[in-house]
């Protein structure tokens, strides 16, 4: 059985570290640099429905420890969106086709932000926060190096959802 619980006691707990996306030069194709990453993020959200967890045109196969699940995954979607996956595909021994297996604080959160990744819709992330879940997904954000309007959405929640319950 899951409770609801407070998962910060105040807001300067969840007030998030904006951090920049740094993407190396080796996560960019000669074709596309120069090109603002706002733009190519709105471009690869556009077609995002139909790529994710698609395993015929993955880059990747994605394990998280503690998690049963697999994930297909776009080299693209996670380089742009996360200071971890940026490290982890700069680093030359992946390729196409392998299979990376990452550790997340909370593995069983990972669903919701993978789906952000991929359609880049903040209302539909955040109206997959809960009170159960939302400590979870914003550990997940925070380890994952996401950038600013990812915390800006899980910000958003707190103040809305968990501050406005305490009152």
């Amino acid at each position: 059985m899951t409770t609801a619980t407070t998962p910060f006691t105040s807001a300067d707990q969840c007030v998030p570290n904006l951090k920049t996306i740094t993407v190396s030069n080796a996560n960019i194709s000669p074709l596309i640099k120069g090109i603002p990453v706002t733009y190519i993020l709105e471009k690869l959200h556009q077609l995002g429905p139909n790529y994710f967890n698609d395993k015929s045109t993955a880059f990747a196969e994605l394990h998280i420890e503690g998690n049963s699940k697999f994930y297909w995954v776009h080299k693209e979607y996670l380089v742009l969106q996360s200071n971890l996956f940026n490290e982890i595909f700069d680093n030359d021994n992946v390729s196409n086709g392998d299979v990376i297996t990452i550790t997340l604080p909370s593995p069983e959160a990972f669903d919701p932000i993978l789906e952000y990744f991929y359609d880049g819709d903040a209302d539909k992330f955040y109206d997959s926060l809960t009170l159960d879940n939302f400590k979870s997904i914003w550990e997940n954000v925070e380890y994952l190096g996401m950038g600013a309007e990812a915390r800006a959405v899980c910000l958003a929640y707190y103040q809305n959802e968990v501050l406005s319950g305490q009152e």
